[in-house]
């Protein structure tokens, strides 16, 4: 799975700001300040840490591709280590943990690595991971240790979006279910009491002054906003996952309500209550971000969740099923995680043919015309006009302007921009 993926990063990273980049350039060359912009609000998300990683990395590097890097060599290692996890917990390696590579490393994620920014989504299931990691770690020994580890994370997860604040939140919950329930000092509750807190502070001051964007459509209802966070949730499967949407859609619930019924029956019945509170709480995070995207994005195009992007971000709830299985094992266990492994080594070679083939067959040709255009000393407004019909007169200006930027700090090759004509 890596030696494909090395390849299309390699090769397929656009040389031109991407949709939302296009308005972080006069920031990222220094023109405008980084403060105000690393809270600003993008659609629906404040992507402080995020941000700060991107603007960080362009700094150092001083090309924006390197964001693309960043993002397949990040969800590598992530994958590695959820491997490793698996085999932390069960104490030996089972051939089932191969479904981390095969359904996070495809190429099939593609916008998730030929545009930089997207690297923030990698920072997200990250710490997302790491969550899950301290708490399928938990035992009633290190109750203390484990929430302020997660308290931790889930500070930093909530400076990631509205995706890693459904994360903060269960990791809050969590924490406070640690401190109530667990066996430690008065003054361990305390503390780990008034790190939970931080996090409806954190809230309230994200939701101030918070306003759906302008370019939205409205929610187009529950209804539709539950197909469309389904439709989000099997792109954990990619775009192999994109047709009909009900069968893998239905596949992707039947497994996650399978283990939050397992989880909910260890409560019951077993005393080890900390770990499946925990995944059943995770599960809840899982569930709320992909109907976040549903309430978000059903007043768009009709099958708005299959967009690939979402591959990523849906993933943590799929890697909490298959921990469930992991941590308390049985029959239906086995069958759970031999059942995903089917389902993803059937799904990982139609993925990354998909990703390449969208490629070659849109982006390369897309990004050759555009660079040579450039080369051939074509204005700005000329360029954007050609290139961009679709985008419209206010979404232009944005883009000369960031071309006028990206001509006058002399970056990649756009020192032969031609100037504009009145």
């Amino acid at each position: 799975m890596l030696l494909p993926g090395l390849i299309y990063v390699s090769r397929y990273p656009l040389t031109y700001p991407y949709v939302d980049e296009w308005g972080f350039i006069p920031v990222v060359f220094g023109e405008r300040p980084a403060g105000p912009w690393l809270w600003e609000l993008h659609n629906e998300h404040r992507f402080v840490l995020p941000r700060l990683l991107y603007l960080g990395l362009f700094r150092l590097t001083g090309d924006l591709r390197d964001g693309c890097w960043v993002s397949f060599l990040g969800i590598s290692l992530l994958a590695a280590g959820l491997m490793r996890l698996a085999r932390t917990v069960r104490g030996r390696a089972r051939l089932t943990d191969a479904v981390f590579p095969l359904l996070l490393m495809h190429t099939g994620q593609d916008e998730n690595l030929y545009m930089g920014y997207q690297m923030g989504f990698t920072l997200t299931v990250a710490l997302a991971a790491g969550l899950l990691a301290v708490i399928v770690r938990t035992g009633e020994a290190n109750r203390f240790r484990s929430g302020l580890r997660a308290a931790g994370l889930g500070g930093l997860l909530l400076t990631c979006g509205a995706a890693g604040l459904c994360y903060g939140v269960a990791a809050a919950a969590w924490i406070v279910y640690l401190a109530v329930r667990g066996r430690m000092t008065t003054w361990q509750r305390v503390l780990l009491l008034l790190a939970a807190a931080f996090t409806p502070l954190y809230v309230a001051l994200y939701f101030r002054g918070y306003a759906r964007p302008a370019h939205h459509p409205p929610s187009a209802g529950v209804i539709e906003s539950v197909r469309i966070g389904l439709e989000a949730q099997a792109m954990a499967f990619g775009p192999a996952a994109a047709g009909p949407w009900l069968w893998p859609t239905l596949g992707v619930v039947i497994l996650l309500v399978g283990a939050a019924v397992g989880v909910g029956l260890v409560v019951r019945l077993r005393s080890d209550s900390g770990r499946a509170v925990g995944l059943l709480l995770y599960l809840a995070a899982g569930a709320a971000v992909a109907f976040g995207i549903g309430w978000g994005r059903s007043g768009f195009y009709n099958d708005m969740g299959f967009a690939w992007r979402y591959g990523w971000i849906t993933a943590p709830a799929v890697w909490a099923a298959y921990f469930t299985w992991v941590v308390w094992g049985g029959r239906v266990s086995v069958y759970g995680r031999w059942a995903l492994l089917a389902a993803a080594v059937v799904v990982a070679p139609i993925d990354t043919a998909s990703g390449f083939l969208h490629a070659e067959r849109k982006l390369r040709p897309l990004s050759e015309a555009w660079e040579a255009d450039v080369r051939a000393g074509m204005a700005p407004g000329p360029l954007v006009r050609k290139h961009f019909p679709e985008v419209g007169p206010g979404g232009w200006q944005e883009m000369v302007v960031a071309l006028r930027l990206m001509r006058a700090h002399r970056y990649l090759y756009y020192e032969s921009l031609g100037e504009e004509e009145s």
